[in-house]
């Protein structure tokens, strides 16, 4: 990819992959095309390179767009993950998730 492009939200990174990249490809096809591609943090305030992102992660071919963007996903910083340790099917310390008493428990 010759043309600069400004920093894009991660729920754009898919259709991005789909339509910029043919597949399979490996790694560095990947790093050569898109690697200069910044990721835009849901605060605004960081971004982050493809590159830069799975630079290290020793895969060496991508069968498709899906299982590019689930590796870019998997590795991306922690300022792209909401309110760690959030779940909100309940408590959100390991204490509220444990048994108190057999009558607790589920079976």
């Amino acid at each position: 990819m010759s043309k600069e492009t400004p920093a894009m939200k991660l729920n754009e990174l898919q259709t991005f992959l789909e339509e910029e990249l043919t597949y399979p490809v490996d790694q560095e096809s990947v790093l050569a095309e898109i690697g200069s591609t910044e990721l835009e943090a849901p605060d605004a305030d960081e971004t982050e390179m493809v590159s830069e992102i799975i630079g290290d992660v020793g895969q060496e071919t991508y069968k498709s767009a899906e299982e590019l963007f689930s590796t870019i996903i998997g590795n991306v910083g922690d300022e792209y993950i909401g309110r760690k340790f959030y779940d909100d099917r309940g408590g959100n310390s390991p204490s509220d998730s444990e048994p108190k008493d057999e009558a607790d428990m589920s079976i």
